[in-house]
């Protein structure tokens, strides 16, 4: 191998390494992962931006565990799944208008090393704007002795059955 080329090859290996290296450094972020709290507003902070924001798949990712189920469904019972791989979510997926998931109610279960959160949300083109939509998702997680993680999460918007009370901080 000539010395340019050998060269040339170092130099991509030594970037691609410091690339690797500033990701692995970079998430999972501790405070997105060190209580249950924690992890839940993370979710919503990282699917929510103005428009023209750019999704980070990144941190989305070190949410979650790596075979992670998200799974969606609508009034008429129709059922979207899929997991975080690069393969199902666009890496630079962009806002074409402001998103934002606002968490109104939550109401968690637990037992030892797992947990169940009933968390529901409101949809918004801005933080503080008017609810354009809103649903309830059920969120498994578990610790494991480090860290928590989202094992699976479920959404259904509100359709023609209003979210019950009990799950937005009123009595039922």
């Amino acid at each position: 191998m000539t010395n340019p080329l050998r060269n040339i090859l170092i130099a991509i290996g030594t970037c691609l390494t410091a690339v690797s290296n500033n990701y692995a450094n970079e998430y999972p972020l501790a405070t997105d992962v060190a209580t249950i709290d924690a992890l839940v507003a993370a979710y919503y902070e990282v699917i929510s931006g103005p428009k023209g924001h750019t999704y980070n798949i990144a941190r989305d990712q070190s949410l979650h565990a790596s075979q992670a189920i998200i799974t969606r469904t609508d009034d008429d019972g129709l059922l979207e799944r899929h997991d975080l791989s690069t393969e199902h979510v666009p890496l630079t997926a962009t806002y074409s208008e402001g998103l934002f998931e606002v968490e109104i109610g939550r109401i968690v279960e637990q037992y030892g090393n797992i947990a169940h959160a009933w968390s529901s949300y409101e949809v918004r083109n801005t933080p503080d704007g008017p609810a354009i939509s809103r649903g309830i998702s059920s969120v498994s997680m578990y610790f494991d002795g480090g860290r928590w993680w989202i094992a699976s999460w479920s959404t259904q918007p509100e359709g023609d059955q209003p979210i019950p009370a009990k799950y937005i901080g009123g009595e039922d």
